[in-house]
């Protein structure tokens, strides 16, 4: 029984035809130049899907957003970063991209398994250290760091740590904490050479001068939370469902109840001309365009809320709520104020 084609494999049929494809494939098949065949490593198989690539794009984006504002605070000088790439690669790829002299800190990020490493280049470090000593140019970055420019990074790199958490809270709670700072690359071996790591390279960039800072993922790093770097689960329903939704909310209640809000009375206004306003003094009385009789308007910030009359409580003034006024019942003047 013959094959019968579909209409896509005719399209292509037809294509190959115009283009002389057809011809060259005949020839290869009558033997003629071999295919080439390109050799497959399997030690370089993607480990990362690409909804965690996905999930990686985000969270980066939005770290480094607050990093540029929390290095601007810090520095009192603009900063933006921007990410340049983030790739998957293996451990001893990324080792032997290292420059010398380089930063390197062991970071732990419970609930994550093992150690994550950030990468500051020599650029970044000096641009920073420079700035927190007085400002100035870095000058020469090929000598080594002393103890303490690497006290003064160490101290700021604490404080990211909750920029990082912060970053990653819509996806999974971290707890980053600084396990030690290396300057060599030989003892911050944080996995197996072999092993796939996800590399995020952010450019940082202050005034004229530019650094590069990485971060490196090992693939075992993540396998505690791999189900919740899935885009899918946490794009569906808005926020992550951790358990503790019940909790969050009832802490945001408590706070919004308990959030204080000025009250304002207002009488009716009252016109008067710039020449009674200036001869104005003291024990002088104003009469007010406001029966005694009428309720006074009260404001929560600048939105008419309620009218209340005016009375005494104890050796205070205090104001007694006759009516609750409804959007519709407030004219738009009153909203616009």
């Amino acid at each position: 029984m013959s094959e019968i084609l579909s209409q896509s494999e005719i399209d292509e049929l037809l294509s190959a035809l115009m283009t002389g494809e057809s011809d060259a494939a005949a020839e290869a098949n009558d033997g003629g130049p071999a295919m080439k065949v390109k050799d497959y490593d399997f030690r370089t198989a993607n480990r990362f899907p690409k909804e965690q690539m996905r999930t990686f794009h985000v969270v980066f984006e939005t770290y480094s957003q607050l990093l540029s504002n929390s290095l601007s605070s810090i520095l009192r000088v603009s900063c933006e970063c921007e990410i340049l790439s983030i790739e998957e690669c293996s451990y001893s790829e990324f080792n032997n991209s290292l420059p010398a002299p380089v930063i390197l800190a062991i970071m732990e990020a419970l609930p994550m398994h093992g150690s994550l490493l950030i990468q500051m280049s020599p650029e970044f470090a000096y641009m920073l250290i420079t700035r927190l000593f007085g400002g100035g140019t870095t000058g020469e970055n090929a000598k080594q760091f002393t103890e303490i420019e690497l006290a003064l990074v160490e101290r700021v790199l604490r404080q990211q740590c909750a920029v990082f958490d912060e970053a990653w809270d819509k996806v999974v709670s971290l707890s980053m904490q600084i396990d030690r700072i290396e300057t060599s690359a030989q003892f911050a071996q944080i996995t197996a050479p072999n092993e796939p790591v996800a590399v995020v390279i952010i450019n940082i960039t202050m005034g004229e001068e530019s650094g590069l800072m990485s971060i490196c993922i090992p693939h075992t790093a993540i396998e505690p939370v791999a189900q919740q770097l899935n885009t899918r689960m946490w794009f569906s329903s808005g926020l992550r469902d951790d358990g503790r939704g019940e909790e969050r909310l009832a802490a945001l209640t408590s706070m919004l109840m308990h959030t204080p809000t000025p009250l304002t009375a207002y009488f009716e206004q009252t016109p008067a001309t710039v020449q009674d306003i200036v001869n104005l003094q003291i024990g002088d009385v104003i009469k007010l365009d406001h029966p005694v009789d009428n309720p006074l308007t009260i404001k929560v910030q600048h939105i008419p809320k309620f009218r209340a009359t005016v009375g005494t409580m104890g050796h205070r003034y205090a104001m007694q709520i006759v009516d609750i006024l409804q959007e519709e019942d407030v004219p738009n003047e009153s909203l616009s104020r």
